[in-house]
């Protein structure tokens, strides 16, 4: 059972940290980062689809939506498409629409600037939802990329909401 149909999983693909986000309308439900630096390289692919697969179980999205990624002819690079692609299956499996869009994009929409950075675009998002402000300023700049994944899921979920078009509703 679905909660509802504008609850959206965004994703920012990455194979050292994943960050990801709920929406539920207008409710963040939940985020974070899931760190895949200390996993081996060759198991973060099937540990990071085994970490999706538990949030589309969890949260019942009807949406996914995830940072838009390009085929690369090395195998190791590859792998950062092969995870959107299989969050696109795991969607469709769980019954869920599947959207991908271009950071640009997103970026705009956000933000009001397709060329603006990061910290921006977390600026934006924290304005949005101001308990992420947290995020904003750490003490290390590691933890200040760290949490940018997170930044970036939110950011292409509010990205979704504004963009996509309603379904016509039959009266």
């Amino acid at each position: 059972m679905r909660y509802t149909d504008e609850t959206i999983l965004a994703i920012d693909p990455g194979l050292r940290e994943l960050g990801f986000a709920v929406l539920d309308g207008p409710i963040l439900v939940t985020h974070g980062v899931l760190g895949l630096r200390l996993v081996a390289k060759q198991r973060r692919l099937e540990v990071a689809k085994r970490y999706l697969h538990g949030l589309l179980r969890t949260h019942r999205p009807g949406v996914v939506v995830a940072e838009k990624t390009y085929r690369h002819p090395l195998p190791w690079l590859d792998q950062l498409h092969q995870l959107t692609r299989s969050a696109m299956n795991l969607a469709t499996r769980h019954d869920a629409m599947f959207a991908m869009y271009a950071p640009q994009a997103v970026r705009a929409t956000v933000a009001g600037n397709g060329k603006a950075r990061k910290p921006e675009v977390a600026v934006a998002v924290g304005h949005r939802f101001p308990s992420l402000r947290i995020h904003l300023t750490q003490d290390r700049r590691w933890k200040e990329n760290y949490w940018q994944n997170m930044f970036d899921a939110v950011a292409l979920a509010l990205h979704h909401q504004a963009t996509a078009t309603p379904p016509s509703r039959g009266r």
